[in-house]
């Protein structure tokens, strides 16, 4: 593929259909249409970019004019980072297949045909994207449900670049020390202790392997749904979690604002087995690492398969604490109002006039009162068919983990290198190697089999 290439191809699906597009993307893109494209009236600023216009495609070898609605994007604001043309026409097969031949026929040198997966390449190479996110764009062409959709879409925003990148970054660190010591070893300053690196070692691997083994599929494929407990700060959530999972899964505290990271537990309940996941209190007055924390809260609701709505019904209800649940259906919304044991502040018709439109139950996290029928609940929505069993919330393909766990494995040998005594020498490469793992999952290391594998799976146009 040459750089200096402008590619063409039908981006919609075969078969008839009421508009259907070509995309062109390259240097070329913009000539290939100025020499076609009449607007209708003249206008003559459709060139601008993110402009849309209507008017006529005149084909060079033919006497036949398209009536066509063209959408131009320049470079660097468009998908590819390159000058996007597109032109809707009628989804007639032979139409497109006849301006099709005539743009490769009649156009500059260098227009090609594009190949399986070369727009989302090229947006990739362009660094339009990573490269876990073009494989969410896979992902969401081939989605069959509407759970499948949210999944790749929340892939598609990052999550799981964020989440490497994120370790990629700790694993950077922890060798950047190593060297540092082997460097100022012979001068008897130590830059980090065998205790501290094996500590960081054993963190950061065991990360990895509960990344990989969460990244099977959050919501259906490892038999688990997978809600999510979200809600204000200290409406009991965290007390929630530990009172369905039967033990200390949370820490529990009067401050508000305990909870930050995510806080993870399973719960069977006659049979039906649920991934329950803690989150940070909902404010909105949140700054710092407690914004942050409330950030990943609400990507996790968009994400979930089951929102567990907990409320403190012991407190004025806080503005905006429902908006949370106003991007899932009723379907999927558990709504909990906590805190019976003590005098209400209000009534379910709080809910009613938040928008919030699906039923209510009381429980006490502190007395356990309510717990039977919060249990009878989660039971039901699974029992009733309620939720998408088909979506897989894979956080992570099967690429994508293995990539997880060689980098484990690395920090393991990294780990077992220093505690046997062999060297920083040998754990400074096992950390390198760990980092160049971690580094294709994001396409920051990426052998070019590797992207021929993942781009290959497209279809032309995409």
């Amino acid at each position: 593929m040459g750089a200096v290439d402008t590619i063409v191809a039908v981006s919609t699906p075969v078969g008839r259909s009421p508009r259907a597009v070509i995309r062109l993307s390259g240097p070329a893109a913009l000539s290939c249409v100025r020499l076609r494209f009449r607007a209708d009236g003249g206008d003559a600023g459709w060139e601008g970019s993110f402009r849309a216009a209507r008017g006529t495609l005149a084909l060079l070898g033919q006497a036949v004019r398209v009536p066509a609605v063209l959408y131009v994007m320049r470079a660097p604001h468009s998908y590819t980072r390159e000058d996007v043309a597109e032109a809707h026409l009628p989804g007639s097969p032979a139409l497109l297949d006849l301006v099709l031949d005539d743009l490769l026929a009649h156009g500059p040198a260098g227009l090609r045909l594009a190949e399986p997966g070369e727009f989302t390449r090229r947006a990739f190479l362009n660094g339009r994207i990573d490269l876990s996110q073009a494989e969410a764009v896979l992902a969401l062409i081939r989605a069959r449900s509407g759970g499948e959709l949210v999944a790749a879409a929340s892939k598609l925003r990052g999550g799981v670049s964020r989440r490497c990148a994120q370790l990629q970054e700790r694993v950077a660190g922890l060798r950047a020390q190593v060297e540092a010591a082997l460097d100022f070893a012979p001068h008897g300053i130590e830059i980090i202790s065998e205790e501290d690196f094996l500590g960081q070692c054993r963190r950061l691997r065991r990360e990895m392997q509960d990344e990989a083994a969460a990244g099977r599929a959050e919501l259906a494929t490892n038999g688990c749904v997978h809600a999510v407990i979200c809600g204000p700060p200290n409406a009991g959530k965290s007390s929630l979690l530990n009172r369905l999972a039967g033990g200390e899964a949370a820490i529990v505290h009067h401050a508000a604002g305990t909870t930050r990271d995510p806080v993870r537990a399973e719960v069977e309940l006659d049979g039906a087995r649920f991934r329950l996941t803690d989150t940070a209190g909902l404010t909105a007055h949140a700054d710092g690492p407690d914004a942050e924390a409330v950030r990943l809260a609400r990507e996790r609701v968009e994400s979930c398969q089951l929102l567990i709505l907990v409320l403190d019904g012991a407190a004025p209800l806080p503005e905006g604490a429902l908006d949370v649940a106003a991007t899932l259906p009723p379907a999927r919304t558990l709504c909990v109002i906590n805190k019976s044991d003590l005098p209400q502040a209000w009534d379910e018709a709080g809910l009613a006039d938040g928008g919030l439109d699906c039923d209510a139950l009381h429980t006490s996290a502190l007395t356990g009162d309510g717990l039977d029928r919060l249990r009878e609940a989660l039971w039901r929505t699974v029992a009733e068919g309620r939720l998408d069993a088909s979506a897989a919330d894979c956080l992570f393909n099967a690429r994508q983990r293995s990539a997880l766990r060689r980098a484990a494995r690395e920090v393991a040998a990294a780990e077992g290198a220093v505690r046997d005594g062999v060297g920083y020498e040998f754990a400074a490469f096992n950390l390198r190697e760990a980092g160049e793992a971690l580094g294709e999952v994001t396409g920051g290391v990426t052998a070019q089999g590797v992207l021929d594998r993942i781009f290959s799976q497209f279809c032309i146009g995409k």
